[in-house]
C-alpha cells in the first residue's frame, strides 16, 4: 500500500509524493492524514491551511456541519418558543 505525503519547504507545500505506508515523517516530509492537501497549501504547528483556512478531513468537516446544524436547530427552537410564549 502507499500513501500521499507532502514535501514542505519553509511552511509551504512544494510537492506531493507517493510513499510506502511505512515511510516516516521528517522535517520536510509530512503526512497530511487524510486531508486534501496540495501544492501551495501551508503547514504550521501541525495543521494544514489553504488561503488561511484550516484544511479538515472529511470526517472533521462532517462533524463541523453537524454542530452547525445543531446550533441552528437550537436557535430555531428558541425563536419558536419565544414566538409562542409571546401570544
Amino acid at each position: 500500500m502507499a500513501k500521499s505525503m507532502a514535501i514542505v519547504t519553509d511552511g509551504v507545500v512544494t510537492n506531493m509524493i507517493w510513499c510506502s505506508n511505512y515511510t516516516p515523517e521528517t522535517d520536510t516530509r509530512k503526512d497530511p492524514g487524510g486531508r486534501a492537501v496540495g501544492i501551495g497549501d501551508t503547514y504550521s504547528d501541525g495543521k494544514w491551511y489553504r488561503d488561511g483556512v484550516e484544511i479538515l478531513t472529511p470526517l472533521e468537516e462532517a462533524q463541523e456541519n453537524v454542530k452547525n446544524l445543531q446550533d441552528q436547530m437550537i436557535e430555531l427552537d428558541s425563536s419558536y418558543r419565544e414566538g409562542v410564549n409571546s401570544i
